[in-house]
This record gives structure tokens, sequence and C-alpha cells, in this order.
């Protein structure tokens, strides 16, 4: 297959623009409740900076930790979030693509590394997630997809 070094990508101005907005409401959040949370006489408005602080831990898991990258190589694909190690994926290893309603509109991927069966989640902002579950079902002999994916996805097959 001619895979080699495609690289597909979460749009990175969005990836750091939520990253710095992020980092400003969490040094708002710290000052606020270290200079101001004393002077409040209602709950709610000191309920204010913990939701904030809640709010940006998940744009902080959700930029840093879940899928930023996905690389094709001739035998493989490799799934790459920013902080964490990539995973690495043999075509073969691949079993199901299926559409997640419930975990976010995601995409999941089941597959077998060392005689378990596992799963990864991919996140539909990669840019061109079309094309990208169009290579994967290309590449992979017996893949199965659910109706929406067989809906969506283009194959050779």
């Amino acid at each position: 297959m001619k895979n080699k070094n495609l690289v597909f990508r979460f749009p990175p101005f969005l990836r750091w623009l939520s990253i710095i907005v992020a980092l400003l409401a969490l040094v708002w959040a710290v000052y606020f409740i270290t200079h101001e949370f004393s002077t409040l006489d209602k709950w709610y408005k000191k309920a204010v900076p913990f939701v904030v602080l809640l709010l940006v831990v998940n744009v902080y898991y959700k930029n840093l930790f879940t899928i930023n990258s996905i690389r094709f190589t001739d035998s493989s694909v490799i799934f790459k979030p920013l902080l964490l190690k990539g995973i690495e994926i043999q075509f073969v290893q691949i079993k199901k693509i299926e559409f997640n309603i419930k975990a976010g509109k995601s995409i999941i991927l089941t597959y077998e590394q060392q005689g378990k069966t596992k799963t990864l989640f991919i996140p539909r902002g990669i840019n061109k997630i079309i094309i990208v579950l169009s290579l994967i079902a290309d590449n992979v002999p017996d893949i199965e997809l659910d109706e929406f994916m067989k809906t969506v996805i283009t194959t050779d097959k």
C-alpha cells in the first residue's frame, strides 16, 4: 500500500487556542480563590471558580491526552496524543470500526494486541477523518463496520 508517512492531525490552531484560553481561565480561578474568595457572601459566587477549574481540567484532558495525530505507515497506523506515547496498531490487528453516539459522538476502533481485545476512541475533530477511516478500511482485509460506518466509509472492496 502507498500509505507511507501520511499524517492527519487535529487542527493545531484550535488545539493551542483551547490550551491558552484554559490557561487564562486557570490563572483567573486561582487568583480569584486566593484573593477574592473570602470577600464573597453568596455561595454560588464562591462556586464559580471551582466550576471553571473543572472545565479547565476537562479542556486539558481532551487536548493533551486524546489523539492529536494519526500517522500511516506501510503496515500500521500510529495514534499519537500530545503528551502520551503513541499507540501503533498493525493493520492485521484491527477488527472493527463503529460510530458511538454515547461517548461524545466518537469513533471506536476495536483491535487485538497480545491476545487481548482493546478499543481506541478516535475524536471526530481530526482533519479529514473520513479519509482516515477509509484508509484503515482499505488496508484491513476483514474489517467489520457498523451500519453507519458502511454508509460513510468508501473502500475499493
